[in-house]
């Protein structure tokens, strides 16, 4: 190198200055020109997964709002229906708008629950949620328009302990025919109470039928009326209703007196208490079949009505216990 002249030596530091040129560009800046052309192409898929990131929050956001919208729409498509079904509770609904409107002329009700049809899931498998059916079939009559109706005892015809029920009996003979005592009533007030009872609320109680029969002078008048629930598993809305066919409104079972006999209408009633009490009732037939009884007290009880002349307030004696027959208790001894 000491024997190179100094043009020969420039000549050489050139030549290594190119080479180390060379070497720094294949080794260095083509290399990081490569580096450079990865670092777009991450940034580019960084930049696309990005702008799909965002597509998914805002489709989440989207979504968080529609499922919200969802679920207002679940809470009112369960309060659109009764939350619990109480067969007591729209039984003593029904009575009672019946008789506000002028129709307490009740003779059977019923309650039936009804089947629904079960949700079946894709794969096969029954929804535990589900609607629920309660039927109440009522039926009412209507007044005849003469013989005088004894519902409340409006007139009231109570007979004081002073005072002759046979006397009594006369005057309410008295009022038969009578428009002021013997209203012809029934069909108008009944249609009016089935409508209210339909309008009520048309999600969730429908009157499926109505029929009118005429019986001795009177017409027989039945509703068949279906109310409409929900047994749901996961509910998501909280039933806040006060509607009367929603809740129990009725008096509790501390507040019936039935002390006087108010329940049910007695053949003769002898208990001054009893709203009953002066009453005859002479719409039964005395020699009917009572399932309750057994086939010897059912006919012993003919055998004594006959011989009392068809006459009921003597053969009970306003209470007494009746006596059997004579002829029949020899025959029964016989046997």
């Amino acid at each position: 190198m000491n024997n190179l002249t100094a043009r020969e030596k420039g000549f050489m530091y050139v030549i290594t200055l190119l080479i180390i040129v060379v070497l720094g560009y294949f080794f260095g800046i083509r290399t990081l020109n490569n580096k450079y052309e990865d670092y777009k192409k991450q940034l580019a898929a960084l930049e696309q997964r990005k702008a799909h990131l965002d597509q998914i929050r805002q489709n989440n956001a989207s979504m968080a709002t529609e499922i919200q919208t969802l679920i207002e729409a679940n809470k009112q498509l369960e309060l659109s229906f009764i939350d619990k079904v109480e067969s007591e509770t729209i039984t003593e609904y029904v009575l009672k708008l019946f008789e506000k409107e002028g129709c307490p002329y009740l003779t059977t009700v019923t309650a039936l629950d009804t089947g629904m049809p079960t949700i079946t899931y894709p794969d096969g498998t029954n929804s535990p949620d589900g609607l629920v059916c309660l039927k109440l079939l009522v039926k009412y009559v209507s007044t005849d328009g003469y013989t005088v109706p004894g519902y409340n005892l409006n007139p009231n015809f109570t007979i004081s302990a002073t005072e002759n029920p046979a006397a009594q009996a006369l005057k309410m003979k008295d009022q038969m025919g009578n428009p002021d005592y013997a209203p012809r009533t029934g069909y108008d007030q009944f249609i009016s109470a089935v409508k209210k009872i339909n309008a009520a609320n048309e999600s969730c109680i429908k009157v499926n039928s109505v029929e009118v029969t005429t019986v001795n002078a009177y017409m027989e008048l039945s509703a068949e009326i279906s109310f409409y629930g929900t047994s749901l598993r996961n509910r998501l809305s909280v039933d806040n209703s006060t509607d009367d066919y929603t809740k129990w409104s009725g008096p509790s079972n501390t507040e019936i007196k039935c002390d006087g006999g108010f329940i049910g209408f007695p053949y003769i009633c002898d208990n001054p208490l009893s709203l009953w009490y002066g009453v005859e009732n002479v719409s039964i037939d005395h020699k009917a079949h009572k399932p309750f009884a057994t086939y010897w007290a059912n006919y012993l009880f003919n055998q004594n009505y006959e011989k009392s002349g068809r006459n009921m307030r003597k053969m009970l004696n306003f209470g007494a216990a009746p006596t059997p027959a004579p002829e029949k208790t020899q025959d029964t001894k016989k046997n």
